[in-house]
């Protein structure tokens, strides 16, 4: 106990004497040179530690079993390493080919949507190629029959213009002959003129029938020969 005591009244008397001889300014910069000195020591451990690992390693292999059983460790060691980079690599690959094949899928998805696209404006373009002769033919039907209708309509004017000088010729003739019933002297009766002025009046109201009928009976008659035959040898 006497000894204990000595030991801890050395102590007091030895940082008494450094709170004297070094004051609070000394003793900080006296920590701040320990602390420094500290992470020299470790940042010089940590650079030095592999090898001392690898010398303790070996001194306690080749100790234990050898040589040969050092060289066992070291070769076990290098295998699992290389085990661990291949698997890395590996999975790395792995995941290169998912995603290939996936990029791939896709691909080919946009390849089909984008042949079928093609396929698509092929057949739009066949049918608007299609269509746009139509409305060709159509604008050029309207404009044939547009042509016509007016060619036609000419055609009426014309014809009920050479119709109206025509029944006004024959209305002048009636009158005309009706006034010579009366005032031209002549060896015919009465009966006979007045029958011919019944004739002249009413022949443009049958003319179109009868002249339809004997067309329509030369057709008939026509129909009954051979189209084809020769009509002298």
């Amino acid at each position: 106990m006497s000894n204990f005591n000595l030991n801890n009244f050395n102590d007091l008397m030895s940082q008494a004497n450094q709170l004297i001889t070094c004051g609070p300014s000394c003793q900080q910069q006296q920590s701040a040179s320990q602390l420094q000195q500290n992470y020299l020591n470790a940042e010089a451990n940590m650079v030095s530690a592999p090898q001392q690992f690898k010398s303790a390693q070996k001194a306690y292999y080749t100790y234990t079993k050898g040589q040969a059983g050092y060289n066992e460790y070291i070769d076990k060691d290098l295998n699992e390493k290389a085990d661990a980079i291949a698997n890395q690599y590996q999975e790395k690959i792995d995941r290169d080919i998912s995603s290939d094949k996936e990029k791939i899928h896709t691909y080919q998805g946009l390849l089909v949507n984008f042949n079928n696209i093609i396929d698509l404006y092929k057949k739009y373009r066949r049918e608007n190629h299609k269509l746009e002769n139509n409305l060709k033919a159509k604008s050029s039907d309207i404009l044939t029959n547009d042509r016509k209708t007016y060619y036609e309509d000419q055609g009426i004017a014309s014809l009920n213009t050479y119709y109206s000088i025509l029944i006004s010729i024959y209305i002048f003739v009636v009158v005309v002959f009706f006034l010579s019933i009366f005032l031209v002297k002549t060896n015919v009766s009465f009966k006979v003129r007045f029958f011919i002025l019944f004739l002249m009046i009413i022949y443009p109201f049958v003319c179109y029938g009868l002249f339809h009928l004997l067309y329509k009976l030369y057709n008939n008659i026509k129909g009954i020969f051979p189209s084809n035959a020769y009509r002298t040898l």
